[in-house]
């Protein structure tokens, strides 16, 4: 079984704010999401692209970073269905769901301000907040573990939501998020 690390520096521009770096065999690779000017703005999104990379793209709710209300994904230019449930008890029973032709994840936040884990077959990602830097941009890096057989794909899911808001995945955040969900009805019964 293949294992190894990897760590992106933050960065920080007028319009987006976001990780890159190099992943040893797969090349450089950005991810950020858009900063709004505005919070008249309600959609969010987040970019990922680098060469050896599929380009990823995520919208969401927003200002800023986007969140998990009302997903719109793709990867490699094809659609991604992503789903969960939002009044889940468990951390497996709030993961995401995402479906995209043959490939079939789950993607786990471990807590608020911990790393998250993106599953499919044989292949763990695991991403989340590294060490704090001061160069190029002060903040924290990146930091990911990978074990198994992950290709640049795998890769690219499970860094693209480093720039999406996920906090409904944590037990607090489903608490904190509850009301709104509630005055927010869904007739699919909570079920993004």
């Amino acid at each position: 079984m293949t294992s190894y690390s990897f760590e992106l520096l933050p960065f920080s521009h007028p319009d987006r704010e976001g990780w890159t770096g190099e992943i040893d065999g797969f090349g450089v690779v950005t991810v950020h999401h858009e900063l709004t000017k505005s919070r008249k703005e309600r959609i969010g999104q987040a970019r990922l692209y680098g060469n050896g990379f599929p380009d990823g793209l995520f919208r969401g709710l927003g200002p800023g970073k986007p969140s998990l209300d009302e997903p719109y994904m793709f990867m490699g230019g094809e659609r991604v269905e992503v789903t969960y449930n939002a009044r889940g008890l468990r951390h497996r029973d709030r993961a995401l769901r995402l479906t995209q032709g043959e490939r079939r994840y789950t993607y786990t936040s471990l807590g608020f301000g911990k790393s998250a884990e993106l599953r499919r077959a044989d292949v763990r990602v695991s991403v989340g907040p590294g060490r704090r830097v001061e160069v190029p941009t002060s903040g924290l890096t990146c930091a990911g573990e990978v074990s198994g057989p992950a290709d640049a794909t795998d890769l690219a899911f499970a860094l693209l939501f480093e720039a999406v808001d996920t906090a409904s995945l944590t037990l607090g955040g489903a608490l904190v998020s509850a009301p709104f969900s509630f005055l927010q009805h869904r007739p699919d019964g909570g079920v993004v």
